[in-house]
């Protein structure tokens, strides 16, 4: 078997019931512009990785069951600050875990999960 190459997680999706508010509300909370729209997507890039915002539809619907990526950030606890001041919930956390990093996961007005990662001093 020939090992698989990855370079990274490159687009996440988020599914959400009104593109529109999604869409205003990330704007505002990751303070950039979308980098593409079409159709039931828009996307930001988010220092190289693609936050992807999809109207629901019978595939998919938001929600935070099964994976969630953590987005590494420089401090959790003013993120988490900022998002619930702005109508997210922390989930799970703000908590840090054996390895040191500091770990929060959000729910975003929308149903769906955002997490962060501060981490570990030394890495």
């Amino acid at each position: 078997m020939t090992r698989v190459e990855f370079a990274g997680v490159g687009n996440v999706f988020y599914f959400v019931d009104d593109l529109d508010e999604a869409v205003d509300w990330y704007t505002a909370r990751l303070d950039r512009e979308p980098v593409v729209r079409g159709g039931a997507l828009v996307a930001f890039d988010l220092d190289g990785t693609r936050l992807t915002l999809h109207r629901r539809d019978e595939l998919n619907a938001p929600g935070p069951a099964g994976t969630s990526p953590y987005w590494t950030v420089p401090d959790v606890d003013a993120f988490v600050e900022e998002w619930t001041a702005h109508g997210a919930v922390a989930h799970r956390g703000p908590k840090t875990v054996f390895t040191g990093e500091r770990l929060c996961q959000l729910l975003d007005p929308f149903g769906n999960l955002f997490s962060v990662r501060e981490a570990a001093a030394g890495d």
